[in-house]
């Protein structure tokens, strides 16, 4: 019967793999109580419990919504994404996972951490883009180094980490080495390199001045 739940409470950790027809990957729900719904194309899960899959993401968190048909999961509440492929530890409220174009799209506030550089982003809003590398912050974006001693803030930040650049779009402000301000629209900063420019008006003031 369509719409029929099946309410499954374990005292022990429910945990099963399920394999979309559509794709080789998987995903395993590690979980107390799951509710499946709409002839099982549809996966709940209320209480907290670990999502992992095998191209190396675990996600925690305290709601989950797993659509099959759609290959998309969708997570509420202190979530924690770790990516053990790209070295990634992200924190948000709400995640949208399309897990078929390999996309996470979170929202009500995000901060990421760059387990390998020492990087740290924040802004309401990510784009995160899981085979390309890429983080997209949006909505006060900020990204800190304090390893290689840089802060950059914009309205949207995109992270390339396969080839060390950071993009702005709009308003952008920086300071460098503790020392150097730097304010522009649609900046670019070579992070290895430590070069920082725009083909928009540049304002460059020394703080040790």
């Amino acid at each position: 019967m369509k719409n029929k739940i099946y309410k499954i409470i374990l005292l022990f950790i429910f945990y099963f793999v399920f394999l979309n027809a559509n794709s080789e990957e998987q995903f395993n729900f590690d979980v107390t109580e799951v509710q499946i719904l709409d002839d099982g194309n549809k996966f709940v899960g209320k209480q907290r419990g670990k999502i992992s899959s095998n191209n190396g993401l675990v996600i925690d968190a305290n709601e989950f919504e797993y659509i099959k048909s759609l290959n998309l999961l969708i997570a509420h509440g202190n979530i924690e994404i770790l990516d053990t492929i790209n070295n990634y530890k992200i924190y948000t409220d709400k995640i949208t996972y399309e897990k078929s174009n390999g996309k996470i799209y979170t929202q009500n506030g995000s901060r990421a951490l760059d387990l390998s550089d020492g990087i740290e982003i924040s802004a309401k809003e990510f784009e995160y883009d899981i085979s390309k590398n890429i983080i997209t912050a949006k909505k006060n974006a900020i990204i800190n180094n304090t390893v290689k001693n840089y802060t950059i803030s914009s309205e949207l930040i995109t992270y390339l980490k396969e080839e060390n650049k950071i993009f702005t779009k709009g308003k952008t402000s920086a300071i460098l080495n503790s020392k150097y301000n730097f304010k522009s629209r649609y900046v670019t900063f070579l992070i290895n390199e430590r070069k920082i420019f725009s083909r928009n008006e540049a304002i460059v003031t020394d703080k040790s001045n």
